[in-house]
């Protein structure tokens, strides 16, 4: 399996890309709270036969999300100024 596969990295570029697409439609969080949602689902109905796997999945998703949130809150603020 690809190591980079499910890396913080790996994810947060994915929340950017939903992003992007779903920028007229959603806001980024409502954009980020529903890929987060899927991919959990996803993730839990994956047949892991290790949870270290399971449970590495999920924290590099949690990680990213947080990173990318903050992000945005700073642009935003930015835009305020």
């Amino acid at each position: 399996m690809n190591s980079d596969l499910f890396s913080v990295d790996y994810f947060k570029e994915a929340l950017h890309l939903q992003i992007k697409k779903n920028g007229d439609i959603q806001s980024p969080v409502q954009t980020m709270n529903s890929y987060y949602h899927t991919v959990v689902s996803a993730i839990i109905q994956d047949r892991i036969n290790k949870n270290f796997e399971l449970i590495r999945r999920i924290r590099n998703l949690d990680t990213a999300y947080k990173a990318v949130k903050t992000e945005i809150a700073e642009q935003q603020q930015m835009q305020q100024q």
